[in-house]
């Protein structure tokens, strides 16, 4: 199962590399596409938390559910920090900017929808060893 999360998540990765580079109207085709997968998790029982400590706690369930080597700070005041060591986009280069930005956006949609803020702090294709995201309850 961990085999096709992975390669999922690459081949959404290329999908958003590809739209990023049609002229024009790209990354706007790249950000619906996010929007509309941000729906399904919705759907599938993603709701909004009452509390950062129940939005840290799904993050860590959805985390182990797709595999995803979370590292996470301790709480302090309203507020976390998420760290991945590899993105699962497969993004490494600076070339990948654009269609990191746009791919996360499903997972800012999906916190918000949750009653969180997701603010990247700074990403591989950027040239940090990690993704590093702060998730604050608003």
């Amino acid at each position: 199962m961990q085999k096709i999360i992975d390669a999922s998540m690459i081949m959404v990765g290329r999908t958003h590399l590809l739209l990023c580079r049609i002229p024009g109207i790209g990354v706007a085709l790249a950000r619906g596409l996010s929007w509309t997968m941000a729906i399904f998790p919705w759907l599938g029982g993603m709701r909004r938390t009452g509390s950062i400590s129940e939005t840290k706690q799904g993050l860590i369930e959805s985390g182990e559910q797709m595999g995803f080597p979370f590292q996470f700070s301790e709480i302090e005041g309203d507020q976390f920090i998420l760290e991945l060591p590899y993105c699962p986009y497969g993004f490494k280069g600076s070339e990948h900017r654009q269609a990191c930005d746009t791919a996360m956006d499903m997972d800012r949609i999906m916190l918000r929808r949750c009653g969180a803020e997701l603010t990247i702090v700074e990403t591989i294709p950027e040239g940090a060893l990690r993704c590093r995201m702060s998730v604050r309850q608003r």
